[in-house]
């Protein structure tokens, strides 16, 4: 059951994360467009994420795919290669 709890305590760390990188760098009058889910702007995001939807999982997903990119090397690799 312990195992449960860790994993729980996880997903609110990295959900908060979340929350407090778009708090941080997404401009107030930014609009994100996720499909057929249509434009939504930062307040949106964050509560989307608080609520773990499925809007809120997904943004989760992509700012988890970014950060893995970053440490991967990839981001900067795919910057190099548009230059």
């Amino acid at each position: 059951m312990e195992n449960k709890s860790s994993e729980n305590e996880i997903n609110e760390i990295i959900k908060n994360s979340v929350i407090a990188r778009i708090d941080a760098q997404v401009p107030s009058n930014l609009k994100l467009a996720m499909g057929s889910y249509g434009g939504m702007g930062k307040e949106e995001m964050i509560e989307h994420v608080r609520k773990g939807d499925d809007i809120g999982r997904q943004i989760v997903k992509k700012h988890i795919q970014f950060l893995k990119a970053v440490a991967s090397g990839e981001l900067t690799k795919a910057l190099i290669s548009v230059a």
